[in-house]
């Protein structure tokens, strides 16, 4: 049952970013970006983009497990002898994880503005190469074709 939930939810989700749009939408490409690593980037076609905001996410979420199961592990050696240097240990990593979620948090903001960023200007070229601005004389003048 949770296979079938699984590959739902992967079909549901490859389909809301692999959908052809001329123009695309800021707050689906944040939102995506938001909740699932990379995915506002690959809604905005930004492969390069994805797979850097991938592995950054992951290897912080990553090294916070690593971190938290360090910190667990020398406060269960804590308790049972009492040492100072278990809870010292175990001090450095739980600061270590907590700085691990701030900067796992600073990431998803980021890749979040970026992804809402990237859509509003998805196809910017096409319509920079309709606005003319010219200069002629002691006139400025400024043509838009449709």
């Amino acid at each position: 049952m949770n296979k079938l939930v699984l590959l739902v939810l992967i079909l549901f989700t490859s389909s809301l970013i692999f959908a052809e749009e001329l123009q695309k939408k800021p707050f689906k490409a944040a939102a995506l970006s938001f909740f699932i690593p990379g995915a506002g980037q690959l809604y905005n076609e930004a492969y390069l983009k994805s797979g850097i905001v991938i592995a950054l996410e992951g290897s912080l979420i990553g090294l916070a497990m690593y971190h938290n199961s360090k910190a667990e592990y020398y406060y269960d050696k804590y308790k049972l002898t009492a040492s100072e240097d278990q809870y010292n240990l175990y001090l450095d990593y739980y600061y270590k994880r907590q700085s691990d979620f701030w900067w796992v948090g600073v990431v998803v903001f980021l890749s979040t503005i970026d992804a809402f960023v990237d859509a509003h200007l998805f196809n910017f070229e096409e319509k920079k190469n309709k606005i003319h601005l010219k200069f002629e004389d002691n006139v400025i003048s400024l043509s838009y074709s449709f």
